[in-house]
C-alpha cells in the first residue's frame, strides 16, 4: 500500500478541525496524524508527529498562524503549510506576509456558500489537489503486475 500524506490541522475551531478531518479522511491518500488549537500546541506537537503537511489557519489565540509559520520555517523549512483562513483571499495584506515567510499556498475558507454540502465540497475540491500536489513525492507509483508466463515468452520471442 503507498503511503498515505500525513497532515496536520492548526485551528482554534473545534468545528473546523472537526470538518477539515472529515472532508480530508475521505481521501485514501492522506491521514490526519494531529489537531491542534494555536500554534504553540502545533509546534509542541510537530516533531512527535512528523506530518508531511500542516493546514494552518491565520487567525488563532497565543500564538497566530504567522508566528507559527515563521517558527515552522526555522525548524523545518522545507515542510509544505497551507495558510487555511477566511482573511486569506488573493492580494490580502495577511495573504502576502504569509506567502512572504513561506506559506506553500493558501485556501480561504468557504463562507456565504448558501449551504453545508456546498462549503465541504469547495474544501475538498480546493485544498485536496494542492495537498496532494506538494505532498506528490509520497505517493509511490503504482507497481506494474508481473508479466504472466504467456507474456514472458511472447518477450522472449519478441527479442530473437
Amino acid at each position: 500500500m503507498n503511503a498515505r500524506i500525513r497532515v496536520l490541522l492548526v485551528d482554534d475551531s473545534a468545528v473546523i478541525r472537526r470538518l477539515l478531518a472529515d472532508v480530508l479522511s475521505g481521501d485514501p491518500a492522506l491521514e490526519i496524524v494531529g489537531q491542534a488549537p494555536n500554534g504553540r500546541v502545533a509546534l509542541e506537537k510537530l516533531p512527535a508527529l512528523k506530518p508531511d503537511l500542516v493546514i494552518l489557519d491565520v487567525e488563532m489565540p497565543e500564538m497566530d498562524g504567522l508566528e507559527t509559520l515563521a517558527e515552522i520555517r526555522k525548524r523545518e523549512p522545507r515542510l509544505p503549510v497551507i495558510m487555511f483562513s477566511s482573511v486569506t483571499e488573493r492580494g490580502a495584506i495577511v495573504t502576502l506576509e504569509a506567502l512572504a515567510l513561506g506559506a506553500s499556498d493558501y485556501v480561504t475558507k468557504p463562507s456565504n456558500t448558501g449551504n453545508m454540502a456546498t462549503a465541504l465540497q469547495r474544501v475538498r475540491d480546493e485544498l485536496i489537489p494542492r495537498i496532494k500536489t506538494f505532498c506528490r513525492h509520497l505517493a509511490a507509483p503504482t507497481p506494474l503486475p508481473a508479466p504472466t508466463e504467456r507474456e514472458k515468452s511472447q518477450m522472449y520471442f519478441q527479442r530473437y
